[in-house]
């Protein structure tokens, strides 16, 4: 019954079949007619590592939803997830024995097919002793390093291996390698102590890549030990409706009738380039229609920005806590946050979407290259290079937008210093926007200048 909870919880928010949960105000309804509305067919025995697997783009996520799944995988799947799975490990840059393998793949591909063929591929490369690659059988060896789960009788090796159960094993043995090697994302974190209360602060980035996976062991046990997650809105427990009523027009009026002739026929061609209908947005007003394309506008295919979404950090986080039963806090609300996209002038919000309009019709690539630039600098650990750009940008914003992310910076950082004040020992996971932390005199100098040891973890 607790797996179902879960699984309630993510259906609920799911998109096109991740197991992630997607964070953007934007996406809180679905825009794209082809978008799955069922979910998938996934055990409770898998979700954590599909969680994790889903993320490394060993497997495409419409596996979930093609109605196979939980079925016996056939040669071109596990062709696929073979060949995905080594680009993911050559990433490491270790030395390969051979340039390439190749698998046997009979009619019915057994579990025991699945495991000798990952071990092989691991053994293809010249590894450090940490990994302790032997004589034992790849079944054994595999047992011993967690890859395998249960003893070998009950193992039932003859079996053919479902498209599940092969995803599962491919996901583990990219988490064992990276680990094992100690690579994977550094990420941007800090670790901020008063006494006995620990904060762990992860910048986030909302849309996201398969390189950014898996992220840095640190980075996982800093979760995994901290007592609670705390985002900027829980999208999880709360209630949404106020942000919904916010977004859409009440009065029988439609954005047809508040924007100018132009801006409507600029935003119609954009959906067309984009496949959505041409009246999707009807309803709603303009802060709504930019806050949802902003996220489309980046690619030039609608299932990339799926894919972007997906791998977004903030849900990763989230379907982490509904899985592991860590409870889920908010610094803002959906109320704060409501109020903040919604408040500005009706001038304001249709010259933002002209804005986002233009760029999307001109086929400029420059918002595209920023974010790439932001998520290598994410994946490498490079504070250095993410405050360059995310500087820049935020000097490009309105000194009415600046202020008004001052003040949002300044009750983060109240709220984080009643958390460090604390009785007692406490330790939390807080995942915000990297903006909120990397730049000059946020929320990491706003807590230095209050007295609290900050680090940042490299």
């Amino acid at each position: 019954m607790q797996e179902k909870k879960h699984w309630g919880k993510l259906s609920r928010w799911a998109v096109a079949g991740s197991l992630s949960l997607m964070i953007l105000l934007g996406n809180i309804f679905p825009v794209h007619a082809e978008e799955p509305t069922v979910a998938p067919t996934i055990s409770s025995w898998s979700l954590n590592t599909l969680n994790e697997g889903e993320k490394y783009g060993i497997y495409p996520l419409n596996w979930y939803y093609d109605g196979a799944f939980q079925k016996p995988i056939d040669a071109d799947k596990f062709n696929s997830l073979m060949k995905d799975t080594a680009t993911k490990l050559d990433l490491l840059g270790f030395k390969k024995k051979d340039a390439s393998l190749s698998f046997i793949t009979n009619k019915v591909i057994t579990r025991e097919t699945v495991i000798t063929s990952l071990h092989k591929l691991l053994s293809n490369y010249e590894l450090p002793e940490a990994f302790g690659i032997t004589t034992d059988a790849p079944v054994t060896y595999m047992q011993k390093k967690g890859l395998v789960l249960g003893t070998k009788l009950g193992l039932e090796l003859e079996n053919p291996a479902t498209v599940e159960q092969a995803a599962v094993l491919a996901s583990r043995m990219v988490e064992f390698t990276y680990d094992t090697a100690n690579n994977g994302s550094e990420g941007l974190m800090w670790k901020v102590t008063k006494g006995n209360n620990t904060l762990y602060l992860l910048g986030s980035i909302h849309l996201g890549n398969t390189d950014m996976y898996p992220m840095h062991k640190s980075i996982r046990e800093a979760f995994q030990t901290s007592d609670d997650l705390w985002v900027e809105l829980d999208i999880v427990n709360g209630d949404l409706s106020y942000l919904t009523e916010k977004m859409a027009y009440s009065d029988g009026t439609t954005l047809k009738d508040h924007v100018s002739v132009g801006t409507y026929e600029k935003l119609q061609k954009v959906l067309t380039k984009l496949e959505l209908p041409v009246n999707v947005f009807d309803g709603y007003k303009p802060f709504a229609v930019t806050t949802n394309l902003s996220v489309f506008s980046f690619y030039d295919n609608p299932a990339d920005s799926v894919i972007a979404s997906a791998t977004g950090i903030d849900g990763y986080f989230l379907a982490k806590a509904i899985l592991t039963d860590k409870p889920i806090h908010e610094l803002e609300g959906v109320k704060l946050q409501a109020d903040l996209l919604s408040g500005a002038s009706a001038e304001q919000q249709e010259k933002e979407l002209n804005v986002m309009l233009d760029e999307a019709l001109s086929g400029s690539k420059e918002a595209m290259e920023s974010l790439k630039v932001m998520q290598l600098a994410w994946t490498q650990g490079d504070l250095e290079g993410m405050t360059k750009v995310l500087s820049t940008a935020e000097t490009s914003e309105g000194e009415g937008t600046q202020i008004l992310n001052l003040e949002r910076d300044k009750n983060m950082a109240v709220k984080l210093a009643e958390l460090l004040e604390r009785e007692g020992e406490h330790t939390s996971f807080v995942v915000v926007g990297a903006a909120h932390y990397v730049i000059k005199g946020k929320v990491v100098d706003l807590l230095k200048e209050k007295g609290y040891t900050v680090q940042f973890i490299q």
